[in-house]
């Protein structure tokens, strides 16, 4: 027996707004609970479940997920610029496997551990309090200032959807967390405007992976040829084999390739 699921980015993308909307709002919902509701509190189990700023919990589960996909996109991408010697496969193998990190900094919270040290040696406080901010906004800056050619060589929607979901992670990961850094500073986390900004703060990060998987997706399809995903079920046996099938024309007919280089 076999299945084909094709690459269709309308519907990955409708899938996952789905899904983040759920997750934000039912996040949403049970902080207001435990703040608001007598007999509730946020140690609560289910609030902690689904707490966007909660650690190993369901949010966090999706997110890794979300940037391990995007990795496995970038991968695939990188992959066949590289039989196409694109002079930029490189670029897509080095944000490949920075998505891999972002997963795994995402399901162990690694950014955090530099806040206390820093903290301590900055005497940091209001913007400033998350001090992990520090190294890593200026890691932020070199990676942007480095792949402003690579950028300029993509076609313009992709482009456009590779600024915007930029915009939309830096300005969760980055932008929302220094205003949630004053406010903890100032009067703590466990109140109700704290977790409010942390809401916006994650709603913008997954908000804009989705965006960015919606650029990578589309750029399969439109400038790779697409891809094709076949499940084989071999007779009664018990396992299943899966394997990509992606149909490109910079394989099989080079010199009628549209590719970038």
């Amino acid at each position: 027996m076999k299945f084909q699921i094709p690459l269709a980015p309308g519907t990955i993308t409708q899938f996952l707004l789905r899904v983040v909307t759920c997750l934000v709002v039912i996040s949403f919902l049970s902080q207001m609970a435990a703040y608001l509701l007598p007999g509730v509190s946020p140690d609560n189990y289910l609030v902690r479940a689904f707490g966007v700023d909660s650690e190993r919990n369901i949010p966090t589960a999706y997110s890794a997920l979300a940037l391990l996909f995007c990795s496995f996109l970038l991968g695939t991408i990188a992959y066949v610029k590289n039989l196409d010697s694109c002079r930029y496969k490189n670029y897509w193998k080095v944000l490949s496997f920075i998505f891999v990190y972002l997963a795994v900094d995402e399901a162990g919270q690694l950014h955090e551990k530099l806040i206390q040290p820093m903290r301590t040696m900055l005497n940091a406080t209001g913007i400033l309090y998350f001090t992990w901010v520090v190294p890593i906004g200026i890691l932020v800056v070199i990676f942007l200032l480095s792949y402003t050619k690579f950028l300029f060589h993509l076609p313009v929607p992709t482009r456009k959807l590779f600024v915007a979901a930029t915009a939309l992670y830096i300005g969760g990961a980055l932008g929302m967390e220094l205003v949630g850094a004053y406010r903890s500073s100032t009067a703590g986390e466990n109140n109700i405007l704290y977790q409010t900004i942390v809401t916006i703060e994650e709603s913008l990060e997954m908000l804009g992976i989705v965006v960015f998987i919606h650029a990578l997706t589309s750029y399969i399809k439109t400038s790779l040829g697409g891809a094709t995903w076949n499940i084989y079920i071999p007779g009664k046996q018990t396992y299943v084999t899966e394997h990509e099938n992606i149909g490109l024309p910079a394989i099989s007919e080079p010199a009628n390739t549209n590719i970038s280089r």
